[in-house]
């Protein structure tokens, strides 16, 4: 009979106050294969249970002569502890006070002396229903995630289709906000040009004057033209941004995506003008195989990340050459991995929380609205990823982007 007793290894917590009676249980356990934890009392109870994750509870009736049935109401009552099967051990004359027990939520009762055959048994269908419990807690906060990454998604997108359509009714009125500007600082010039060119007479006080306040509204056309200027990037990389919802996916090289980005991101800083630039260093797992991705946004995640690791660099070296920005893949058993590093100024431990808040930025005003690192994190979750940040203030910072593989 015993040998046809199922018994996977628990972890089980004896509580009587007897030490000869807590001695024997754990013996006799132990030659089950189970993992056995031991209290005198509840407090020592509530102890072991805030250390471990107990399977099943063996309760004694009486503790230090007192029935432990409002000590059964009390875990029963506790969200961290209800679910943990508890069987009560009594002896013959309880059977009232078990009663009561079986009503306050405890799964099965044993009569001392104990049965051995009989406490493998229910100590079998307690463990059965722990971890059958277990796997249903797992499954729903599985669905409980899976219907949060579907809200966040939606909310997303509606945001991106938001910023689409804001970004595409500022356009219109700043285009002529910037072309007027234009138009004003050309005549402020030809005015100027042409009052010293003039041969027609004015007073000194008035001349002055008259430069001085043409002068000033030059200037003033000019800013207009270049703050217009600095919008019509921002609402551009807005409409960018907006597109950043992950679409068709293929199977994509994820090696091949980073050295195509890396060309990109250096090409826009070169013509933009700025040739100085920190050295890359890419350490490549080749081992790493096709995964499914769509390929321009991932691409665009990327690219947002090493766009600020050039960033950080060059903010803090006046000698580039001591500035380094390394990315590097790998290939584990059940992930792929890309870390993106730079020793560039780091990130303050006050601001760590809010870098993935959409329009967060410590960037100076016009150099972009604060999107970059949000609709990155967007991206790499939409691809059922995650990022993780390590980084030490004037130091460094490092981005790991981790897409779990799919299980076969």
């Amino acid at each position: 009979m015993e040998e046809s007793i199922s018994q996977k290894p628990a972890k089980i917590l004896v509580v009587d106050s007897e030490e000869s009676s807590r001695g024997l249980l754990k013996r006799r356990l132990s030659i089950f294969g189970h993992e056995v934890y031991l209290a005198a009392d509840e407090n020592e109870a509530i102890s072991q249970l805030k250390k471990e994750p107990i399977d099943v509870i063996l309760l004694n009736m009486f503790i230090n002569k007192n029935n432990s049935y409002d000590f059964l109401v009390q875990l029963k009552e506790d969200a961290d502890y209800n679910s943990i099967p508890t069987i009560m051990i009594s002896s013959d004359g309880d059977t009232d006070l078990v009663v009561r027990c079986i009503e306050a939520g405890a799964e099965d009762y044993l009569v001392k002396p104990l049965n051995q055959t009989l406490l493998r048994a229910r100590l079998a269908n307690c463990i059965m229903r722990k971890e059958a419990h277990d796997k249903e807690l797992a499954y729903l906060a599985k669905i409980k995630q899976s219907q949060n990454q579907i809200m966040a998604q939606e909310k997303m997108a509606s945001l991106g289709e938001l910023m689409s359509s804001i970004s595409q009714e500022l356009k219109n009125p700043l285009n002529f906000i910037i072309n007027f500007a234009e138009v004003c600082a050309d005549v402020c010039n030809e005015l100027l040009d042409g009052i010293q060119t003039s041969k027609i007479p004015m007073e000194s006080s008035a001349q002055s004057l008259f430069n001085e306040k043409l002068s000033k509204f030059l200037s003033n056309s000019q800013k207009i033209r270049e703050y217009g200027h600095n919008a019509d990037k921002i609402i551009r990389f807005m409409l960018d941004q907006s597109t950043t919802s992950v679409g068709k996916r293929y199977p994509g090289n994820i090696n091949k995506i980073i050295d195509q980005t890396i060309t990109m991101l250096i090409s826009h800083y070169k013509g933009n003008g700025i040739t100085s630039l920190p050295r890359i260093e890419t350490q490549l797992d080749n081992s790493i195989p096709h995964v499914l991705i769509s390929i321009q946004s991932f691409s665009k995640a990327l690219y947002n990340i090493l766009d600020n690791a050039f960033y950080s660099v060059i903010e803090k070296y006046e000698d580039i050459s001591q500035a380094s920005v390394r990315v590097k893949t790998e290939n584990t058993s059940d992930a792929v991995k890309v870390s993106i590093y730079d020793n560039g100024t780091g990130i303050k431990a006050d601001i760590l929380d809010r870098i993935f808040t959409p329009f967060f930025t410590t960037k100076p005003e016009g150099t972009g609205p604060g999107l970059g690192l949000s609709a990155a994190k967007e991206v790499v979750e939409e691809h059922q990823g995650r990022i993780d940040v390590n980084t030490e203030e004037g130091q460094y910072a490092e981005f790991t982007i981790t897409i779990e593989k799919p299980k076969e």
